[in-house]
């Protein structure tokens, strides 16, 4: 039997922190992840490999000025959320690469139409990292993630 495939993010994932890094050098990692855990391992989650390899689903520490400024970078990171939250919504070039966002105790997605891609909910917890969950479409799709607080270096 051969071995399982080595786990990798999905290019959107790794795109997607990429620009984040670029854009806040000095921010907190210590909420980042994309691999599952133990915890996330013993249930289904975007963040296990699937059975190519493929992990779906990228953790932002909210810190995104760094622990010396966490309420500021916290309100930025809420800025983050929304921004990949409007670009899905409004469909833009590689919004189908996203399939859900959780912040701040809520969740947005794609799935219904009732609630396509508004905040809705309580009980998702998400308060110090921005969870970002990705399609099929993301694992060879590496485009750049056309949002303002990325292409406009907030640094």
């Amino acid at each position: 039997m051969p071995a399982p495939p080595r786990p990798r993010l999905v290019a959107a994932g790794s795109t997607l922190r990429r620009q984040i890094d670029q854009a806040f050098p000095k921010r907190d990692r210590r909420s980042d992840g994309w691999i599952g855990d133990k915890a996330h391992q013993a249930r289904k989650s975007d963040h296990n490999p699937d059975r190519d390899g493929w992990v779906h689903a990228l953790d932002i520490d909210a810190d995104l000025y760094g622990p010396k400024r966490p309420g500021v970078g916290r309100d930025t990171a809420w800025v983050l959320a929304e921004q990949l939250r409007e670009y899905a919504r409004r469909k833009r070039p590689g919004s189908e690469r996203l399939k859900y966002i959780v912040y701040r105790d809520q969740i947005c997605s794609g799935t219904y139409a009732n609630t396509f891609w508004t905040w809705r909910g309580k009980g998702y917890g998400h308060m110090s990292h921005i969870h970002v969950s990705f399609t099929a479409a993301a694992e060879d799709d590496g485009l750049l993630f056309a949002i303002p607080i990325l292409l406009d270096g907030a640094k």
